[in-house]
C-alpha cells in the first residue's frame, strides 16, 4: 500500500514506485495507491493495520510509530538521534536507514546548498532500505 500528501510531485514519485514495484514484483502484484487520499486520521488507522511503515523522517513515520506499527525509518538532513522513531531502535523495534558515508549529515537543510535535494538521500543503497524491511518482517 503507497501513501503520500496530494502534491503533484510527491504523486509522481508514487506512481514511479508503483511501476517498478509492479514490473519487479514476483509473481506480479497490483499495488493499492491511496496518495492524496487520506486524512491524518486515516492514515494513522491504516498504519495502525499494516505490518510495516517504510517512510522518510515525517509525521506518518511518528505516526506508524506511535501506533506500534514497526517502522523503517528512511533519514537523510535531519538527525535521527533527536528525531527518530517513537519506542527507540533496536530488536523487534524500528530500524533506521541513513548515509555513514556523508560527514555531513545531519546537515539540517531542505537539501544540499538548500536544492531542496540531499546527496545524502538520494545516493541512499535501497539494498540497505529493503534489509532493514526484511529484518524487521
Amino acid at each position: 500500500m503507497l501513501s503520500s500528501a496530494p502534491d503533484a510531485n510527491e504523486k509522481a514519485l508514487i506512481a514511479d514506485v508503483r511501476t517498478a514495484r509492479e514490473k519487479n514484483a514476483a509473481p506480479p502484484a497490483p499495488t493499492v495507491d491511496l496518495s492524496g487520499q487520506l486524512s491524518l486520521k486515516e492514515l494513522a488507522a491504516l498504519t495502525a493495520q499494516a505490518k510495516l511503515f517504510v517512510g522518510v523522517d515525517s509525521a506518518p513515520m511518528h505516526m506508524a510509530a506511535a501506533m506500534g506499527t514497526p517502522v523503517v525509518a528512511i533519514f537523510g538532513p535531519s538527525g535521527d538521534l533527536e528525531w527518530g522513531p517513537w519506542g527507540g531502535v533496536g530488536k523487534n523495534s524500528n530500524r533506521v536507514v541513513a548515509s555513514n558515508t556523508h560527514p555531513c549529515r545531519p546537515c539540517g537543510m531542505a537539501g544540499c546548498n538548500d536544492s531542496k535535494v540531499s546527496a545524502c538521500l538520494t545516493t541512499l543503497p535501497v539494498a540497505q532500505v529493503l534489509a532493514a524491511c526484511e529484518d524487521l518482517l
